[in-house]
């Protein structure tokens, strides 16, 4: 386990079991942090049969996943800025099918070659960028509707935490032959499971996602819809990944929701 990151791996293991949920949409996300924060470490430890890791792909790429890699609910971009750095008409098709797969769904494509059709077109996005980039692409974002179906999660290092990682780079430092730990893969449901939502915590859920959408209202016009439904796909994700038979929300999930709540924010980074 990264040292101090144990917010950021609880979210980023609810957010893939968001992939697995019957009823509800896997939920997309944006990891925003400065260099050297560990952002593309946490996701990568979280390995699993649900997810899929790139370092680059273009739309055509996400296009092949959907067609032949139905168990994968999540692809991982662990650098948003290398996936948009290609000829401008190869990022905007990406784009399309970045926003397509995060909404409704690619469900069918006319090519050359004929009409395919997509039986699950529909997948999730953790998508990692750096704070500085994540600011230069904002309007950008809020123009083609990126800002909403991705949910931010930005974080910085404390000053304590700073200076707890120097001291085990120096700790490591002195003693090479120490043995580093392995990570261990997710495991997740190999079907997608109910999760029920008790009406007393289902208003819960509603009041924390007002606190965002009301931010979300100030920089778009959009209603919040988007960012309502990622709040309860949140929650049953986290009852998912607390227990696998009978999940049902509860004030666990209210307590998840409240501690990440001041990270969700595409411009202020909140230390851990």
């Amino acid at each position: 386990m990264l040292i101090g990151m144990n917010l950021i791996s609880e979210f980023v293991e609810s957010v893939i079991m968001t992939g697995r949920l019957k009823y509800h949409e896997p939920v997309s996300v944006l990891l925003i942090a400065g260099p050297e924060s560990g952002k593309t470490s946490v996701v990568n430890q979280r390995r699993c049969k649900a997810i899929q890791v790139f370092s680059d792909v273009t739309g055509k790429g996400l296009v092949e996943i959907c067609k032949t890699q139905p168990e994968v609910s999540h692809v991982v971009l662990n650098d948003l800025v290398a996936i948009m750095s290609h000829k401008q008409t190869v990022n905007r098709y990406t784009l399309a099918m970045i926003n397509a797969m995060t909404e409704e769904g690619i469900q069918a494509l006319a090519t050359p070659g004929g009409i395919e059709v997509f039986q699950n077109g529909k997948r999730g996005i953790i998508a990692c960028l750096t704070s500085a980039l994540a600011n230069d692409g904002r309007s950008w974002w809020n123009k083609t509707g990126l800002t909403s179906r991705l949910l931010p999660f930005a974080f910085s290092h404390s000053s304590k935490l700073t200076l707890t990682i120097k001291a085990l780079i120096d700790e490591n430092g002195t003693a090479p032959s120490r043995k580093k730990e392995k990570s261990k893969d997710l495991r997740v449901p190999a079907k997608h499971v109910p999760v029920a939502i008790p009406r007393k915590f289902g208003a819960s859920i509603r009041k924390i996602a007002d606190v965002k959408i009301q931010e979300l209202h100030a920089a778009t016009d959009e209603q919040g819809y988007r960012r309502l439904k990622q709040f309860q796909s949140l929650a049953c994700g986290h009852a998912l990944r607390r227990s696998f038979r009978n999940p049902t929300v509860g004030q666990p999930e209210i307590d998840f929701l409240q501690r990440i709540l001041p990270y969700i924010s595409y411009d202020k980074l909140t230390p851990l």
